[in-house]
């Protein structure tokens, strides 16, 4: 009989991993929260030029071909639930979601990560009352819609990564002016930072460095935002709109909670919550693997996602 493989997360990852599987002989199913399976791919609207074979398409679109070779693959795949809990029975995972029990030999935790949101800037003065605008912007897969409505306006920018970086170069081609305000150091691409270094010298962008942001304001249709850009004065300054690209974090903490609870055992993770693993992505508890976003903070992308389902898958093969 097949051995059967828990894959939590309908990503990239747990994709990719759960193809290998069935092909290295195992019976995997993939347990998904979101009523379809694509992870952060699914709400981006940036065109591919990385991803080899699949040039100028979408991440939705790439999400889309990757969803329907699971489904010729007709390898099944719980949509729409949430693990409740695991609990190990002999050599046995019990994983409990609200429609099924399922029984399995291994696990593959391939979460993802989300999107920082408000909740990463609501300790600062005024944040509550960014709420009420239809000008904040925190998804950083929008930005190609939102390029064109940026026209015109004066633009305020957050975060010094890739995200944020892409934001100003995108958003400078319709803007009337982008206000990039970087925390503490550009952490993007340099090919990125160079194309930033050339707007800031063509006048179509300002940059803020390192910077404080110590309130907000909302008032007729103007975000106030005040700040403290190095050892400058104080300063306060009106915009149109206000992107947030303040980078993301592992989905991990209702893995850890499900974890404590069903005595699992202790899953060693970074300061920053991802997950250690060892180079072929066992993690600190046997017979539990991790694989994409959430296990690797350096290089998350579709790439390294799907290269690390398969690597992920083959190390379920040597142990089991």
């Amino acid at each position: 009989m097949k051995k059967t493989i828990g894959i939590i997360g309908g990503g990239p990852a747990g994709m990719s991993c759960a193809l290998w599987l069935k092909y290295l002989g195992f019976a995997p199913i993939i347990i998904e929260k979101k009523q379809q399976l694509g992870g952060l791919q699914q709400v981006s609207n940036f065109k591919n030029v990385y991803f080899l074979g699949l040039y100028g398409k979408t991440g939705y679109e790439i999400a889309e071909e990757f969803r329907q070779h699971i489904q010729v693959e007709e390898i099944p795949a719980l949509l729409g639930s949430q693990v409740r809990s695991i609990v190990k029975n002999g050599d046995d995972f019990q994983i409990f979601t609200e429609a099924k029990e399922i029984t399995a030999q291994g696990l593959v935790i391939a979460t993802g990560q989300r999107i920082k949101g408000y909740e990463a800037i609501k300790s600062i003065e005024g944040s509550h009352e960014l709420l009420s605008s239809q000008e904040i912007f925190f998804d950083p897969g929008t930005t190609p819609l939102l390029t064109p409505q940026m026209n015109d306006k004066i633009v305020a920018i957050v975060g010094g990564g890739d995200n944020g970086l892409l934001t100003a170069i995108y958003f400078s081609e319709t803007a009337k002016h982008i206000h990039l305000f970087v925390p503490s150091q550009m952490l993007g691409l340099k090919v990125n930072q160079k194309i930033i270094y050339e707007k800031i010298e063509a006048g179509k962008i300002t940059l803020h460095q390192p910077t404080i942001i110590q309130r907000f304001e909302v008032r007729e249709n103007q975000i106030y935002m005040t700040f403290k850009d190095g050892e400058k004065p104080e300063e306060k300054l009106a915009f149109d709109s206000l992107c947030f690209r303040i980078g993301f974090a592992p989905n991990i903490e209702d893995i850890v909670q499900i974890f404590n609870e069903g005595k699992l055992g202790n899953i060693q993770r970074s300061q920053k919550g991802h997950i250690f693993t060892d180079e072929f992505l066992r993690t600190s508890i046997p017979q539990i693997y991790a694989a994409g976003d959430v296990a690797n903070p350096r290089d998350p992308c579709v790439a390294t996602a799907l290269a690390q389902g398969a690597i992920a898958a083959r190390s379920i093969q040597e142990d089991f």
